[in-house]
């Protein structure tokens, strides 16, 4: 019975041991995977902000819908890298593309908009 049990335990505590370390480092490592290379999408959204700048929310809006047709071109290779980065950027985006195409934009809801959506594609697993 002794046997038995020594037996037992010689499984179960590297199997419970291995367990922890996949669901603590493993889950987290794969919760926090990258998106892939932003830096085009940042470019365009950049641009977006430093016309915006200006007061030019008709050629922001213009260089907006690049940045809308690059995001949902990606969108489907991307999504499941990490899906809550990629929906804090969706989100971020939104609210940018809702801003700029309002009838009426103005500075005061364009300029944070975009300034929230470049921040989410600089850092995607921020909230």
């Amino acid at each position: 019975m002794k046997q038995i049990l020594l037996a037992t335990a010689l499984i179960l505590v590297p199997v419970a041991g291995f367990t922890a370390f996949e669901v603590a480092f493993v889950g987290a490592a794969q919760a926090t995977a990258s998106l892939g290379d932003l830096s085009p999408m940042i470019t365009i959204v950049s641009d977006v902000q430093k016309i915006a700048a200006t007061g030019d929310f008709a050629a922001a809006s213009t260089r907006v819908t690049d940045w809308e047709t690059a995001w949902d071109a990606s969108a489907a290779g991307m999504r499941p890298l990490n899906p809550d980065a990629w929906d804090n950027i969706d989100q971020a985006s939104d609210h940018a593309l809702k801003a700029l195409r309002n009838g009426a934009p103005t500075a005061d809801t364009v300029n944070p908009a975009v300034a929230t959506l470049l921040a989410a594609l600089t850092n995607p697993t921020a909230q």
